[in-house]
């Protein structure tokens, strides 16, 4: 095959991070079309997950090894391998980086996505060693020279500009999209199963994303243990995903730090651990309400797969989010807990009031049209059934 696009599959080692995720909705897309559109995703043959996610016939493998055992390095070994081989042996396809990149030689046609430049505003996010600052600044510079910058949001464009070398004439937004299986029916069986395999109640308030320090976690613990204190409606609250070890880190929420200073009892506040991809439509459903408390975010997916399935939402009211949740009153200030204790007082109420529609933008069919649109590829056709 020879491919019109190539995509780097190098964010697909860590496949429960945001960026990974970008990159399979792109690819799982793409495989759904009629027409057998020529593309192929490079990665290092060492993720052994690749090959469960992505045809051979559309792999480009690398072997090799990384002359140290650390990340960066790693990182660093991998994206030189792989926009060398994309000069070497498809110098006329566009070569896209769903992820901030750097490498010495650029590929003839490149796009790469820049999510955001939220680490300019946490700095705790570029750590103690100044060669990850130095691999941020990098992956800036090599992305204004690229032909075209995706980004996730207005928000990020906006931020982009005022704080990146890119020129303002080579971003574009493209908003992320949910997940296909979002919009397919699920039996009642197995919303059962999974909330036994879960071990959920049948009524529960959800939080579901990151626990670096600017998602806010702490925040929303406090809130919610202020209006459980009020009503005696309010459900259990479930933290979904990997929880931090207990203790104070500079980059992590103190989640279980947070649960002891409200004085919640045991059963007020459920941890399920890390949720599969295919488990989260189901989540959703299972949930009265989804609760998004982050400072900023480039985009802000958990809130529009809520969306997707109908499930209740209440999101901040900074950065992206307000063009994710679109409705003022599904939206609240991060920075007042007596704004959100108020909304959730009304939730336990009534839910309904925080129902929020899914804009068309956030649907694959939209999505990838407009992504195929920016890079010059043509329109898609429709997903196969």
């Amino acid at each position: 095959m020879q491919p019109k696009l190539v995509l780097s599959g190098l964010s697909l080692g860590n496949p429960f991070v945001g960026q990974s995720v970008y990159a399979l909705r792109i690819i799982e897309g793409l495989l759904r079309r009629r027409d057998g559109f020529p593309f192929q995703v490079i990665a290092p043959a060492a993720y052994s997950e690749i090959k469960q996610l992505v045809p051979p016939e559309h792999l480009i493998l690398l072997d090799g090894r990384p002359p140290l055992p650390h990340e960066l390095i790693a990182n660093i070994y991998w994206a030189n391998r792989a926009a060398s081989y994309v000069r070497k042996h498809h110098p006329d396809a566009l070569f896209h980086s769903p992820s901030p990149i750097w490498a010495r030689h650029q590929p003839a046609q490149t796009v790469v996505t820049l999510h955001d430049c939220i680490y300019r505003h946490f700095r705790n996010y570029l750590g103690k060693w100044f060669i990850r600052r130095q691999l941020v600044e990098a992956t800036e510079r090599f992305a204004a020279r690229a032909r075209l910058v995706l980004t996730d949001s207005e928000f990020s464009k906006q931020d982009l500009m005022e704080h990146s070398p890119v020129p303002p004439e080579n971003m574009r937004v493209l908003y992320p999209w949910v997940d296909e299986r979002s919009f397919e029916p699920i039996s009642e069986s197995t919303l059962v199963a999974l909330r036994a395999k879960l071990r959920l109640p049948e009524r529960f308030w959800l939080y579901l994303g990151g626990y670096d320090y600017r998602k806010n976690v702490e925040f929303l613990v406090a809130a919610y243990a202020d209006a459980r204190r009020e009503s005696s409606h309010i459900p259990p609250l479930v933290l979904a995903g990997r929880i931090p070890a207990p203790g104070k880190n500079p980059v992590h929420c103190d989640v279980h730090g947070a649960i002891r200073e409200a004085s919640l009892p045991a059963d007020a506040v459920l941890m399920p651990g890390v949720i599969n991809h295919a488990d989260l439509p189901g989540l959703y459903r299972l949930a009265s309400l989804l609760v998004y408390p982050s400072l900023m975010e480039g985009f802000g997916l958990p809130p529009a797969e809520a969306m997707a399935v109908g499930t209740p939402v209440l999101a901040s009211n900074t950065s992206s989010l307000p063009e994710v949740v679109r409705e003022a009153r599904c939206r609240f200030d991060p920075s007042s807990p007596e704004d959100l204790r108020a909304r959730l007082l009304d939730a336990a109420r009534d839910t309904a009031e925080f129902h929020c529609a899914l804009p068309h933008e956030f649907t694959e069919r939209s999505g990838l049209a407009r992504y195929l649109e920016l890079l010059g590829l043509g329109s898609p056709s429709s997903p196969a059934p």
